[in-house]
């Protein structure tokens, strides 16, 4: 994973004399170059001190007082960059694996999500949700919010292609974008619904492992067609992976579907795909980049509250614990 940030990973101590050398150099240049700046106009000014300079071969005059300014401002502006500390950039959304893991060594362990099918994430807590029913964890309250497109309603992406009309004033190959009933529906039979179902899964096998984990699950249908997927662990990481668009055949119940799909940000787009911001950043930029993230997640969820579809796609929007096997007491 490629991100830079603090309190990932467990740095060797090679690699933690390496980052102390590299955030003091900037420093130690900087005043070295003062130094010399200094010196050099100060030779300048005052005679006596700059014969007696000059004369042991220390500096070279004017010139050697401008060269040090320039060197000096130049390492000014680049000795720091503003908003790198706290940033993510990762290739893959695969590179998540690694700080969902780390998500879940919090005592109270809360994930916020948005996006089509919930996919994604369903594959990247499948591990830790694994863990948690299997080893001993200092986990003690586990929040899922989720909210996902509800796919009972007409619309365009993704949604179906066809050939423009000839005549119609396009080029040749045009095709049109339109409402794909039978996309729709093979999202919500193939995608959203079996991802509800195995989360709820997994919870329950959570819950019979380790019955003193306090666990809230709930999902959340918007109107909103999502543009990215969007991560947010324990409120102080935000994730986002844009969805690209991509014209595809689908088979699905012994037809075709030729549509436009939302497809991961992938390769051919660069070689940045998941950007994230930590708002415990010493960078007030990245600080208010990520809260404007979580703000953002946080408003529709409660917006969602009380503005529902008229015919959800999941009918249990709630996860409640399955009775113990055996009927209980």
């Amino acid at each position: 994973m490629s991100s830079r940030g603090p309190g990932d990973g467990n740095p060797t101590g090679l690699a933690l004399v390496r980052n102390s050398l590299s955030a003091w150099k900037p420093r130690i240049v900087k005043v070295i170059l003062a130094s010399v700046a200094a010196l050099a106009i100060a030779a300048e000014v005052i005679d006596p001190l700059g014969n007696f300079l000059k004369g042991q071969g220390f500096l070279g005059g004017s010139f050697a007082a401008l060269i040090a300014l320039i060197l000096f401002d130049a390492i000014s502006d680049s000795g720091s960059r503003p908003g790198a500390d706290g940033v993510y950039v990762m290739a893959t959304w695969h590179d998540l694996f690694d700080p969902m893991r780390k998500t879940f060594d919090a005592r109270h362990v809360r994930i916020d999500f948005s996006g089509f099918t919930m996919e994604t994430l369903l594959t990247l807590l499948r591990p830790s949700l694994q863990r948690l029913a299997d080893e001993e964890v200092h986990t003690q309250e586990l929040t899922l919010r989720i909210i996902v497109a509800h796919l009972n309603r007409p619309m365009s992406l993704p949604g179906k292609l066809e050939a423009a009309p000839a005549g119609a004033g396009h080029p040749v190959g045009t095709l049109y974008f339109t409402d794909s009933v039978e996309n729709r529906e093979r999202m919500r039979d193939d995608y959203t619904k079996p991802n509800w179902d195995d989360l709820k899964g997994l919870l329950d096998r959570v819950r019979e492992r380790n019955p003193r984990i306090t666990i809230t699950c709930e999902v959340r249908e918007s109107p909103q067609i999502p543009e990215r997927k969007l991560y947010i662990f324990n409120q102080e990481k935000v994730f986002q992976q844009p969805y690209g668009i991509n014209e595809r055949t689908k088979s699905w119940r012994g037809n075709d579907l030729h549509i436009l799909d939302t497809e991961g940000f992938g390769p051919r787009y660069g070689r940045a795909r998941v950007l994230g911001w930590d708002i415990r950043s010493s960078s007030r930029d990245t600080q208010e980049i990520a809260e404007h993230h979580m703000e953002w997640h946080r408003n529709l969820w409660e917006t969602l509250e009380y503005i529902k579809p008229e015919n959800p796609i999941i009918a249990d929007p709630r996860w409640v614990p399955r009775e113990p096997r055996g009927g209980g007491r």
